[in-house]
């Protein structure tokens, strides 16, 4: 190869990399029913249901201590009392009968057959499998499909904010081993795309495909290892989350997160801070205390922590605290070493006034 050649290869592989790290990016910044979506129109293509359940050539493969959240089975109270959620009562009217295939058939062989399989069979082979008609195997799979796609509607996010739609994406439990990652979106919890490439090339080989199969194949193939991609970069994050904060999620205590940042992150599991930043942004978990946290707050430099526990201080204690005051329950009660001068200069940053120009509001 002359060196124009390699130059020329080289910048192609540059660029297809720049390329790909682009595709990521959008994929990581996409709001997480979007993303739902997107992967519910691959996953219901008739090419991606051949080489699932056909040819077995796409099987899934579940993250490491990840599941589907146990809070996932049950819809709140206050959405079904809720009359102002869209078609609420038609929704949930539709399903009734669906549920009552799901109890017949128990809630484990749901969730393996249905809900998080490895591997796809057809609803010939369901209904066989689960003792169901081929008309409820498909009013299951309605049901799994419709949850998928809606699953911000079934488990919507309490944190408000104006001009931010953020998303509940998991909730963090224990058990004897330690801490899981239970997701609510099915697309999560299924994990990652295994695909047997040999198998594929074998079936090229014999022209068990056609020329445009094999096409559109690869097409697909990108297109799922860009998603594992994304799903195991949020993982591999909620993982170090947990790991360096499990003093926080074991007690719900503020006083015990540990300052981290996100460049910290980013270089302990090998990836960039921006990467790190797309993949939580606008996302928040329920931590084992029942509490929706924002991903970004479990990343605190040692001001930013001092500065939340000021804050939290003056919107919950009744009447008026000078700063020695607040410099003295911040020891007394968080352990924080503050000066008074810092106490004020925090305030500051908060745009609070010092104690004499306060107004007092009885509680």
């Amino acid at each position: 190869m002359s060196m124009l050649e390699q130059k020329q290869s080289l910048q192609m592989h540059q660029g297809m990399r720049q390329f790909l790290r682009i595709e990521q990016s959008a994929l990581l910044e996409m709001p997480q029913s979007e993303l739902s979506s997107l992967i519910s129109e691959i996953e219901h293509s008739k090419l991606f249901d051949r080489l699932f359940k056909k040819e077995k050539i796409i099987r899934y493969n579940k993250l490491n201590q990840a599941d589907i959240s146990g809070k996932f089975y049950t819809l709140k109270e206050d959405l079904i009392a809720d009359s102002q959620s869209p078609d609420v009562e038609t929704l949930l009217s539709n399903k009734k009968r669906v549920i009552e295939y799901i109890r017949k058939i128990g809630l484990e062989n749901f969730k393996k057959y249905f809900l998080l399989p490895e591997e796809g069979l057809s609803n010939v082979e369901l209904a066989n499998k689960c003792n169901l008609e081929i008309s409820q195997v498909k009013d299951i799979n309605a049901l799994v499909d419709d949850i998928t796609i809606m699953n911000e509607f079934y488990h919507p996010s309490k944190v408000s904010s104006i001009d931010i739609n953020y998303s509940k994406i998991a909730s963090i439990g224990r058990d004897k081993i330690g801490f899981t990652i239970g997701y609510f979106s099915v697309a999560l919890a299924k994990g990652r795309y295994n695909i047997d490439y040999e198998k594929f090339e074998q079936m090229e080989i014999s022209k068990g495909l056609s020329y445009g199969e094999i096409k559109e194949a690869k097409k697909l193939f990108h297109k799922l290892e860009m998603i594992n991609r994304c799903k195991e970069t949020l993982h591999r994050i909620l993982n170090n989350i947990i790991e360096i904060q499990a003093g926080y999620l074991d007690s719900g205590d503020i006083r015990t997160i540990l300052p981290l940042s996100q460049k910290e992150l980013a270089n302990k599991i090998g990836i960039s801070p921006g990467t790190v930043s797309r993949a939580i942004k606008y996302r928040t978990i329920e931590i084992p205390q029942g509490r929706e946290v924002i991903l970004k707050d479990f990343f605190a430099g040692p001001k930013k922590l001092k500065i939340t526990l000021l804050k939290k201080l003056l919107e919950t204690e009744a009447g008026l605290l000078s700063d020695a005051q607040i410099q003295k329950m911040l020891v007394e009660k968080h352990g924080v070493n503050i000066s008074r001068r810092s106490v004020a200069d925090l305030r500051n940053t908060l745009k609070i006034p010092p104690k004499n120009k306060r107004r007092f509001v009885r509680r």
